[in-house]
């Protein structure tokens, strides 16, 4: 009887151990200590057992007890892990209501499961997310900013409908957003067939009258150029001024999801679709069980990352290839408003970006899919126009290498010839099958990112873009006379003003996710997999192993304050240490649980309690 205590005993031991492993950490690691543990002790027993089948039989009968009771210890250590964690749902009702149903309807749009990062960062108005090197390189009173952001200073963007005899001069202050872009466009070509998954036509715009349709409807996005950007700078815009006078402008337009970053509302504008239609939920995107950059690698993108057609793939296969249509962009992300395009009068459509990591020169975005226009100008007309440009003084923060020239106006101008040529060197417009060309001007985001949005060498690259739209108005009236062309000009997102200076903080994506492994990183895989400006991917391996869920790790992130998140490497200047209580984040919201908001009523969350999220509403009329 004794000597069976002892094999029970032994046997309940790999029990015990796993379940002390797994209420403290690991699944994986509690099982497997436990197993060891039981296959040590069984193998010294059976090593001075004697060849007795009775024996044997109590010793089969209690490794079967062993494997029992490891299994059972680790399942009763997960549950009392589950039971003595706090439970995240108040943390994360009482943070949504602090959002407000308004900007949670932002970020519902964009819910993709199978897309979406785990943990969707929103910061308080003003703060902005580091990129690592960022955070390395931190300078007090550092200009570097990110808008990957929610509130209404980020969304709020203009919109001008041009067409001088087709569109009557018009002020609109209706809600509006970036998704009613593309099916605008299909009732001014007549595409009555089109149909936006989430946008309807801009009130106020007419079907096809005069009974013609115009011959190319051009689509300008000024990159970072939103309200908050043209109210900074009021002088540099005079161009967009005449436009807004003559046309159709809605002061009342947004980008329409979170965050307002350049990858979902391009594709927001090619598809009239939101982020969780399109699946371009970010400039990462989740592919292949873990986060990759969407639409892959520049030059050689893959267009499957964009889940739904866009207007322009629907009007070529509607008209039999016999639109032409096209992209003149900066970035991969700006493809996202042509998509494939088909083939055009038999050819690729023209699809262009900036490469930058080839040393400059124009590229289409897919050697086989895309193309080059015709006529490019060469390299050596950058460097002329480079010549003839007096640049401001130098910066710490100046661009170098492959991107130099990137927040400039002589890159704005050099771009400028290349719309001109593609419209000497390419048959558009040419006949009575509208066509469609998407041009997108980087340089005042980059310039935003890199100076900030409050120095003056924004409003010098906002005026030379301003330059181009003047420029291309009065080519589109003398080349195809009243009526017979159409401008829209946008953008896609503002910016986010200096951040020492309005009271924001700073989040350092290298100390957040060694927090969060700090806290939660139990398991024997790697909880994060990446922390992105505006949301955080992590290992599902590694939350099922250690017991959690993407909810507890966002309640824990409820309180997470500035002082919290600042790493050893910041430069003491560089800490404001009137902020280290501020909270990071107005909310981190889990995917699942934005996944739940998305099929109920948000009204009940009421109005957000950060008023300073809208710094001046809708803009008056001033043109």
């Amino acid at each position: 009887m004794g000597s069976r205590r002892v094999l029970v005993l032994l046997a309940l031991t790999g029990g015990g151990v796993a379940f002390v492993l797994v209420a403290t950490g690991s699944l994986i690691a509690g099982s497997l200590a436990g197993l060891l543990v039981l296959g040590a002790c069984l193998f010294a027993i059976r090593a001075r057992v004697p060849e007795d089948p009775d024996r044997r039989r109590l010793l089969a009968l209690m490794g079967g007890l062993g494997l029992a009771a490891v299994a059972a210890g680790g399942a009763a250590g997960a549950v009392v892990r589950r039971l003595t964690r706090p439970d995240p749902r108040p943390a994360l009702e009482a943070m949504a209501s602090d959002v407000g149903s308004e900007y949670l309807e932002l970020v519902t749009r964009s819910y993709r499961a199978e897309r979406l990062g785990d943990l969707q960062l929103l910061v308080t108005p003003y703060s902005s997310s580091n990129y690592p090197q960022e955070s390395l390189s931190l300078a007090p009173n550092d200009p570097r900013s990110s808008h990957a952001i929610t509130w209404m200073y980020g969304e709020r963007v203009p919109i001008v409908v041009w067409s001088p005899s087709r569109i009557e001069p018009q002020d609109h202050t209706e809600r509006v957003t970036l998704a009613d872009l593309a099916p605008t466009t299909a009732r001014l070509i007549g595409f009555d067939e089109f149909r936006a998954a989430d946008g309807v036509a801009l009130p106020g715009i007419p079907s096809v009258t005069p009974p013609v349709q115009p011959r190319v409807v051009v689509t300008l996005v000024i990159d970072g150029g939103g309200w908050n950007v043209l109210r900074r700078w009021p002088d540099a815009w005079p161009n967009l001024r005449r436009l807004m006078r003559d046309g159709a402008t809605y002061r009342n337009a947004i980008s329409g999801s979170f965050p307002a970053v350049t990858a979902s509302t391009h594709a927001t504008i090619g598809t009239g679709a939101f982020p969780r239609t399109h699946g371009i939920t970010g400039h990462n995107v989740r592919r292949g069980g873990g986060p990759v950059k969407a639409w892959g690698k520049a030059g050689n993108i893959d267009p499957t990352f964009l889940l739904e057609p866009t207007l322009a793939d629907r009007w070529t296969a509607w008209s039999e290839n016999r639109a032409w249509v096209g992209e003149i962009g900066y970035q991969v992300w700006h493809v996202g408003m042509l998509g494939r395009g088909g083939r055009p009068m038999g050819e690729a459509p023209v699809g262009v970006f900036w490469d930058e990591d080839g040393g400059g020169g124009w590229k289409p975005h897919h050697p086989r899919l895309y193309r080059l226009p015709k006529t490019t100008p060469g390299l050596e007309r950058l460097d002329e126009l480079s010549a003839g440009w007096d640049p401001p003084a130098p910066s710490p923060y100046d661009p170098t290498g492959k991107k130099a020239m990137c927040c400039f106006p002589p890159v704005v101008r050099y771009q400028g010839e290349l719309i001109g040529a593609t419209f000497d060197s390419e048959p558009i417009g040419d006949d009575e099958v509208a066509d469609l060309l998407y041009v997108n001007f980087k340089a005042p985001d980059y310039s935003g990112h890199v100076y900030n949005m409050d120095d003056p060498r924004q409003a010098e690259v906002l005026g030379a873009v301003d330059d181009e739209i003047g420029r291309l108005a009065d080519l589109l009236a003398e080349r195809f006379g009243d009526g017979r062309s159409v401008l829209i000009v946008t953008s896609d997102h503002g910016q986010c003003p200096e951040i020492d200076a309005n009271g924001g903080v700073r989040i350092d994506p290298i100390q957040l996710e060694e927090d969060l492994n700090a806290e939660f990183g139990t398991s024997v895989f790697g909880l994060v997999q990446m922390v992105a400006p505006s949301e955080v991917y992590l290992d599902p391996r590694a939350l099922r192993d250690s017991g959690l869920s993407a909810e507890d790790v966002a309640a824990f992130l409820a309180d997470y304050r500035y002082g919290d998140n600042i790493g050893p490497y910041i430069r003491p200047a560089a800490v404001r240490r009137d902020r280290l209580h501020q909270p990071s984040f107005a909310a981190v919201l889990p995917a699942s649980y934005i996944g739940e908001l998305a099929s109920t009523d948000l009204a009940r969350f009421g109005t957000t309690a950060y008023e300073d999220a809208d710094p001046g509403g809708m803009p008056d009329v001033t043109w």
